[in-house]
């Protein structure tokens, strides 16, 4: 497969080789049917946009990470290297939900030269990507005549509402590092309730959440502005979905939790 890869520095998480789809360069490639998690099965923390705020805070806690962008995150694990929520057989844990991050994946939006609208792209190194489409009973990704299949458009469809969701949350985290919300903030969890001395103990670091006290001192003018824009709202639905540690803390005692 030809692949002219992003630089390092610039690549999305999961993605080793973002490729624009190109016929017949990859007519034979297809998606493959059954859907594994492995890609994300050592990330404990994985992007989020601000539309499912209110599905995911109550699944996971939602943070904001540490770097200038300040995007939010949906913390999926309590040690790097361990997503609580990938089963041993690659599946997500039955009930939560899957942020629109990881459902996108492995394709990818990829923006043209001169500003016209994106096109598809995929991980040229996943799994879940078929070399032989016929072969292997996988979902075509051009027809006969070149032409985008159904999963190709579909893909397509959910690449670009993915990339309108990300632009708009990517104003929404510019606009607490503007007004001073966000604050570095560290996790004290206790993995075994037992009252023993020797329980397990982590320090979750390295991510910020909003200030409630700088948040409740906002001059009117801003707090109508985030009023019009929706953004009271999402600043709620963060700080509520931090009594969904529990949640991580319940996941990490079941035995099986985590891919084997």
């Amino acid at each position: 497969m030809t692949s002219t890869p992003f630089p390092a520095a610039a690549l999305p998480p999961f993605y080793g080789a973002p490729t624009l789809l190109r016929f017949p360069e990859h007519r034979t490639l297809g998606l493959r049917p059954s859907r594994s998690f492995r890609f994300a099965a050592g990330a404990a923390a994985i992007p989020l946009t601000a539309g499912e705020f209110a599905v995911a805070g109550r699944h996971y806690p939602i943070v904001f990470a540490s770097d200038a962008g300040a995007m939010p995150l949906a913390v999926t694990g309590l040690a790097a290297g361990r997503n609580l929520f990938v089963t041993a057989e690659g599946g997500w844990s039955p009930g939560r939900y899957v942020p629109a991050y990881l459902r996108r994946y492995p394709f990818i939006g990829i923006a043209v030269e001169n500003g016209g609208p994106s096109m598809l792209g995929i991980d040229g190194t996943s799994d879940l990507i078929s070399l032989d489409a016929a072969e292997d009973e996988a979902d075509p990704l051009f027809d006969e005549t070149g032409g985008p299949t159904e999963s190709a458009r579909a893909a397509m469809a959910f690449c670009d509402e993915f990339a309108r969701d990300h632009a708009a949350t990517q104003t929404f985290a510019a606009a607490l590092v503007e007004h001073g919300l966000l604050a570095e903030k560290a996790a004290q969890v206790r993995l075994a309730d037992t009252g023993a001395a020797d329980a397990s103990q982590l320090r979750v670091e390295g991510f910020r959440t909003v200030d409630e006290t700088a948040f409740r001192a906002l001059p009117a003018a801003v707090v109508n502005e985030f009023h019009d824009r929706g953004w009271l709202d999402l600043v709620v639905l963060h700080l509520a979905s931090q009594l969904s540690w529990q949640v991580l803390l319940d996941a990490a005692a079941q035995p099986a939790a985590g891919v084997a």
